[in-house]
């Protein structure tokens, strides 16, 4: 293993960066009669715009640009569509959303008879014995009751059953899976993790909260591939991801990865088959022989780039695993469960920016977030950097006064606003109506001069920019369609600065903003096409709101009309 993550990172540095054209070329795709808003400062507006190769050469009136245009040109009449730069997903666990495009998603689901009778129809299907997986349950929609692991039992007493909740921070298993691996009333809690117990017999109930959830060991019968056939699959399941983002219009995603992974990416690449520009993020705790390596945050191309070190710090609110300053109000005298000590993420930190990475640090909870910025500041103050553009990745529940410290220290937030419509339906349940008026404040972070870079986190949430734009500017619940005025309405965004965070924000999280998330000449010719006026239609409208075109490169990735 540790001979192919070195013989990945090698060739991987032999990546060369595109160049771009000039201004004067010929354009090989056009777009006309369009309302194109650009996300740039010089001409906010226009009609039409041209690209040779994969690079913007004129953006402006149709009149403006027809001498850009040429015989061979490929030229697209918008019919007056909107075109806004292509969606740029700044946090995404994309391989792992890719591959479950094929398991058992139980996203939405609203009843536990519903998701039992899901895994039912899975067991039925399934060899004895055989491990059963599904993801992207959410409890929250049934009540506030944890499930069983005598719930699961009953519709698979001998299978195996491991289900991940949609926060992706911890599991749900049966009797059988528990035996398997190994748990039972005696495993000791690990570090940072929990798992849930009878309070009578002290028993394992079959959740296993955050790092818990590792204690799971997949004994049995199941497929075995060979690794040409695995990599394969994972080629098949990357490019059904593909697809999926290009129907959807995002055109570039910032995503859990590794060395080997990007190495795969690049294959797909050379096979004409990626249409989605990729940054990949590595973890923290490899910074040191990542160095030693010579991989550092930026190295690639304008497809596959290395993105900035990933860390965590706390768990998830809807877990109720976030690190808080003050107890949880639906388990008294419980402040989550913190992954490092303040002494633990300041020197992590303060090591990974003096070798010249920039870091994404997972913090939900007020707590675990003031904890992050407390260790850029000292990174900065120690090693006399500037520029890193540290991110918090979620920022959910910020303390009052560390909201404009993202300003201060030039810290990103990376947010995913349909975390916000999600998690209103439990949030003043677990921490409170007053904690929750700093919760998802998008609205306040700007004011304070913060930086806004929105995704998904898919798979945890559907991969679709519209919920998240939609989210934005509306702060009302998805499923429920409540409160019609917003939740905490004050931190609702405008569609600009919302398609701005998804676009030009997150191109600026990624130290990329002078190559993409705008439409203007010298920039990526990277776009969608929507089947609606965002900037017009009512919110609701929003959610039926549907992709024309994609465009990545001045390449037609997905056209809704074929």
């Amino acid at each position: 293993m540790f001979l192919r993550l070195v013989l990945a990172s090698v060739v991987f540095l032999a990546f060369v960066p595109a160049q771009g054209t000039s201004s004067d070329a010929v354009g090989t795709f056009a777009i006309v009669n369009a309302k194109i808003i650009t996300m740039d400062d010089r001409v906010p507006r226009a009609d039409a715009l041209v690209a040779r190769g994969e690079w913007i050469v004129a953006v402006g009136t149709v009149e403006e640009v027809q001498p850009y245009i040429g015989a061979e040109t490929k030229v697209i009449d918008a019919k007056g569509r909107l075109v806004v730069p292509g969606f740029n997903d700044s946090h995404s666990h994309f391989g792992g959303g890719s591959s479950g495009l094929r398991r058992l998603n139980l996203y939405g689901v609203d009843s536990l008879a519903k998701v039992l009778a899901l895994v039912k129809e899975a067991v039925d299907q399934a060899e004895p014995g055989e491990w059963i997986s599904g993801s992207r349950y959410d409890h929250t929609l049934w009540g506030e009751a944890w499930p069983t692991r005598e719930d699961l039992d009953r519709v698979s007493p001998d299978n195996p059953v491991v289900l991940g909740r949609a926060s992706g921070h911890s599991v749900w298993v049966n009797s059988l899976a528990l035996k398997l691996s190994g748990v039972t009333k005696d495993t000791k809690d690990p570090r940072a993790g929990e798992i849930q117990r009878d309070p009578e017999t002290g028993e394992a109930t079959g959740i296993l909260l955050e790092s818990a959830s590792g204690l799971v060991r997949r004994r049995g019968r199941g497929p075995r591939l060979t690794r040409e056939e695995r990599k394969q699959r994972q080629k098949d399941d990357l490019i059904a991801g593909f697809a999926h983002a290009a129907e959807r219009g995002v055109t570039s995603v910032q995503t859990s990865s590794s060395l080997a992974e990007m190495k795969v990416v690049r294959e797909l690449r050379d096979e004409g088959k990626l249409t989605v520009r990729w940054t990949g993020w590595l973890q923290l705790r490899q910074a040191r022989w990542l160095h030693e390596q010579g991989v550092m945050t930026g190295q690639g191309d304008d497809w596959v780039r290395v993105g900035f070190l990933k860390g965590y710090i706390d768990g998830t609110l809807g877990d109720g695993t976030a690190a808080m300053f003050e107890s949880f109000v639906d388990r008294k005298d419980f402040l989550g469960l913190p992954r490092m000590t303040q002494e633990e993420i300041d020197e992590a930190v303060v090591e990974a920016d003096r070798l010249g990475f920039q870091m994404g640090i997972h913090a939900i909870g007020d707590k675990g977030v003031h904890m992050v910025l407390n260790a850029y500041e000292k990174a900065a103050n120690v090693n006399g950097t500037k520029g890193r553009r540290h991110r918090v990745e979620h920022a959910q529940v910020i303390h009052k006064d560390d909201l404009r410290r993202f300003g201060k220290l030039g810290v990103v937030a990376s947010m995913q606003p349909t975390h916000c419509t999600t998690d209103m339906r439990f949030a003043e349940t677990r921490i409170g109506r007053l904690r929750c008026r700093t919760a998802y404040p998008w609205r306040s972070l700007l004011d304070g001069g913060a930086r806004l870079a929105f995704g998904t986190d898919w798979s945890v949430e559907p991969l679709d920019p519209m919920r998240g734009v939609f989210s934005g500017v509306s702060r009302t619940n998805i499923q429920r369609m409540e409160p019609k005025t917003g939740w905490f309405p004050e931190q609702r965004l405008t569609m600009w600065e919302t398609i701005h965070a998804y676009t030009l924000g997150s191109a600026y999280g990624e130290h990329r903003e002078s190559v993409k998330g705008s439409l203007a000449p010298g920039r990526l010719c990277d776009l969608v096409m929507t089947d609606q006026d965002l900037f017009t239609i009512e919110p609701a409208k929003i959610l039926e709101t549907g992709v024309a075109l994609t465009v990545v490169g001045g390449r037609v990735v997905y056209d809704a009309s074929k």
